[in-house]
């Protein structure tokens, strides 16, 4: 017999893929993506494979932008549950619980009773993992640019500032970014809680995956203006030459991968930055002038959103989910602004000396490392000559030392005698 308490348990439906959801509407089209265009082996004969493996593609349709309304849909937020959309039917929208954590769907018919209504059309444009400087940077913000243009009768809402736990920098983040973006005066920040607008609007790709955004050049628009809106400092110097330095970073666990790396960032006229201790403005400012930018895989990275295409970047990069794959977020963003690419898979040992030496050679134009290879060479080879001619040295002393010996003996008839010295008998 089957339980009874389990058709008593209220059913929970399955989430929907944002590409299978309706009433949707074209804001951009982009671009097949070249990543050849500007990605560079950082030595010879490198393999691309795993940092290609998961750019976003279709292989029938460009990349598009569109705008997604869900009448009637709902919408929370929380710590852990920030955007996540479900429709009116209580669907949840797959793509927007991505980064969730904690979250505990609710059965359609508990939704009404605990939604506040709101009659205004809304816009959400953040993710659950809004926090990391990646998502609220490169994925929300254009997403407001886009509202602006397309919706403009609608509110574009995010979390409101909660309390603060040590080091947690993302509501100044926020803050800074709306203040500078010439957007942010449209946007209302919403306390946690559960909402139904009259219309709720999605911006997303038609591919699912939420990089997809950064193959559609409209993307890029909101930063140019941001840069530009940013005074010069008079007196101000930044850095051409910068290395991302992470508090705390884990990202380089191997003490002889650091020193090679110090030793070619001081021979290359490289400077330390920690972004930390930049507000969003000097940050901006300091991409906008950088020429050259190394760094780990991580959110600081984002901010080659504000370079122009005189940046070579050099990505030290690993597979962070044990799948062969590294991940290509920094290469969209790089190839859409069309500045120089070039990475290390420390998976596979690459952030050993030599082949690090030769990357920054190609990162730079020069040729030390391969001067250096041919001096080696060129050591070595000397190393094996000298060897061999001291072998040969030495078997000629022993040659002459051995003849010398013989010589000091008598030397032996052909035809030995007896004490007599009468020749021996023929045996013939």
């Amino acid at each position: 017999m089957s339980d009874p308490s389990a058709s008593m348990t209220p059913a929970v439906p399955a989430p929907v893929p944002v590409t299978d959801l309706p009433n949707r509407r074209t804001l951009a089209i982009g671009r097949a993506l070249r990543p050849d265009a500007v990605l560079r082996p950082s030595f010879d004969g490198q393999d691309p494979a795993a940092l290609l493996k998961q750019v976003p593609r279709h292989e029938t349709i460009p990349p598009r932008v569109e705008v997604i309304t869900l009448p009637g849909g709902y919408v929370r937020f929380g710590e852990g549950l920030d955007g996540i959309a479900l429709t009116a039917e209580g669907r949840p929208v797959f793509e927007t619980t991505y980064f969730a954590w904690g979250h505990q769907p609710l059965p359609p018919e508990a939704l009404p009773a605990q939604a506040r209504v709101i009659d205004e059309d809304w816009v959400t444009i953040v993710d659950c993992a809004w926090g990391n400087h990646y998502h609220l940077l490169t994925l929300a913000l254009p997403k407001l640019a886009y509202a602006r243009a397309h919706l403009p009768g609608a509110r574009v809402i995010v979390p409101a500032r909660r309390p603060a736990g040590p080091g947690d920098g993302r509501p100044a983040m926020l803050d800074q970014l709306l203040a500078l973006s010439p957007d942010g005066d449209r946007v209302l920040q919403v306390d946690d809680g559960l909402y139904r607008p009259r219309n709720l609007h999605l911006i997303w790709t038609n591919i699912a995956a939420p990089p997809a955004l950064h193959l559609i050049d409209e993307t890029f628009a909101c930063f140019e203006a941001m840069a530009r809106a940013i005074p010069a400092v008079p007196g101000r110097r930044f850095p051409e030459r910068i290395f991302i330095e992470r508090v705390r970073d884990a990202r380089l666990p191997d003490p002889r991968a650091n020193r090679s790396l110090d030793r070619y960032l001081e021979a290359h006229g490289f400077e330390k930055v920690r972004l930390e201790t930049l507000d969003m403005a000097d940050q901006i400012r300091l991409f906008a002038g950088a020429t050259h930018v190394v760094a780990a895989h991580g959110a600081g990275l984002s901010n080659l959103v504000f370079g122009g295409q005189r940046v070579r970047v050099l990505e030290l990069n690993r597979d962070l989910d044990g799948q062969g794959a590294l991940r290509p977020w920094f290469l969209l963003i790089a190839a859409a602004r069309g500045q120089h690419y070039q990475f290390l898979n420390a998976t596979a040992c690459e952030l050993a000396d030599l082949p690090m030496g030769l990357a920054f050679d190609r990162l730079m134009g020069t040729r030390r490392q391969a001067l250096r290879m041919g001096l080696v060479r060129l050591r070595d080879r000397l190393r094996r000559r000298a060897a061999r001619l001291l072998d040969r040295t030495k078997g000629t002393a022993k040659s002459v030392a051995g003849g010398g010996a013989l010589s000091g003996r008598p030397r032996s008839s052909p035809h030995p005698r007896d004490n007599s010295g009468a020749p021996p008998p023929d045996r013939g």
